[in-house]
C-alpha cells in the first residue's frame, strides 16, 4: 500500500534504523525540519506492507521534466522484499506520472548492494560513477530512468 508521506515516517525510520547504514539515532531538529518540508512539498510517499513501513521516499524536482529520487528503507523491508519492491515501484510510477517526468535519477552508494538491486528492479540504468560524492566521501553510482 502507498500513502502520502508524513514527517513522522522519516523520523520513525531514522530512529528504528536506516537500512542502508544500519544506524539508529534520535532525530534532531534539523532532521525533523527536513522531514516536515518533505511532507509539505507533496512529492513523497510512504510504502507499507502488512501495515509496516518498509520505506519512504520521493522526488525532488530539479527542473521541468527532471527529478531526483531519494529513498529511505526500514529494516522491515527484509520481511517482505518482493511486496516491498512492488509498493515502491507503484509509488515511483505514480510520482513520475503525476509530475510528467522524462528523466528520474538516483544515487546508489557503492558497497550498499541492496540499493543497486532495488534500482535495477525499478528499471533504473547505471550511467556512471561519482567519486567521493557521498556525505562521507563514499563513491556512488548515478542511475536513471529516461522516458522517450
Amino acid at each position: 500500500m502507498i500513502r502520502p508521506f508524513k514527517a513522522e515516517d522519516m523520523v520513525w525510520i531514522i530512529e528504528y534504523g536506516v537500512k542502508e547504514f544500519g544506524l539508529k539515532f534520535l532525530a534532531n531538529d534539523n532532521v525533523k525540519e527536513l522531514a516536515q518540508a518533505r511532507e509539505e512539498n507533496g512529492q513523497c510517499i510512504t510504502g507499507l506492507v502488512n501495515d509496516k513501513i518498509v520505506g519512504c521516499g520521493g522526488i525532488d524536482l530539479m527542473w521541468e521534466g527532471v527529478g531526483e529520487v531519494w529513498v529511505m528503507l526500514s529494516y522491515d523491508i527484509e520481511q517482505c522484499p518482493m511486496a516491498a519492491y512492488e509498493v515502491i515501484r507503484d509509488g515511483l510510477d505514480k510520482l513520475i506520472k503525476d509530475n510528467k517526468l522524462r528523466r528520474v535519477q538516483a544515487w546508489g552508494r557503492i558497497g550498499f548492494e541492496k540499493s543497486h538491486t532495488l534500482f535495477r528492479h525499478l528499471g533504473f540504468k547505471p550511467e556512471g560513477i561519482a567519486r567521493k560524492y557521498g556525505f562521507d566521501g563514499a563513491d556512488c553510482i548515478l542511475y536513471a530512468i529516461v522516458k522517450d
